[in-house]
């Protein structure tokens, strides 16, 4: 499958005040999701859907809130790209036979077969990604990501860094209006 090519062919040069972590961060996740995207594109799936399927494939019979928590996603949305990718055939829900309240997670095998004939486009992509790093700067780099992240883990918790809703005179509560 030829692979599409959105992306201006333009370079942004990393300004001099943008050589931080958290800018850094984001342009490259900002990257990364492209990358990813451009393959997923044709089947109807985002790299974030396509990380919750493989987070099932990683630890099947898990359950959603405990998969929601290990990557980052609050349990409201977590549930939601399940419920889309159970739609979509790619996974499915069984009860829990110690707690029946709960729900374990399984790929499908429509969804395993999708892994298997995207995983191949995904990972050369990937590759393509950090093509302008020998082999052992790849290496470290993910050795760095990763060691860097799991210091830090207590600041990603889902929603982090968003904005907090503004209250508008509207939304507040009779009482304080009267007060005014």
């Amino acid at each position: 499958m030829p692979e599409p090519r959105f992306a201006s062919t333009e370079k942004s040069p990393v300004l001099p005040s943008h050589r931080v972590p958290a800018h850094l961060a984001r342009r490259f996740h900002q990257i990364c999701l492209g990358v990813t995207a451009e393959i997923l594109l044709h089947e109807d799936l985002t790299p974030m859907l396509w990380g919750v399927m493989a987070a099932v494939l990683e630890q099947p019979g898990s359950g959603q809130r405990q998969l929601a928590n290990s990557i980052g996603v609050d349990a409201v949305n977590f549930g939601q790209m399940i419920d889309f990718l159970e739609q979509k055939g790619l996974i499915k829900r069984q009860i829990d036979p110690d707690d029946r309240r709960a729900r374990q997670l399984y790929v499908t095998r429509r969804g395993t077969d999708l892994r298997r004939r995207l995983r191949p486009s995904l990972l050369s992509a990937q590759e393509r990604l950090l093509a302008p790093l020998s082999k052992t700067e790849r290496s470290a780099l993910l050795d760095m990501l990763v060691r860097v992240i799991e210091a830090n883990d207590s600041y990603a918790r889902p929603g982090n860094g968003r904005r907090k809703p503004r209250r508008t005179s509207d939304s507040r509560p009779a009482d304080q209006a009267a007060r005014r």
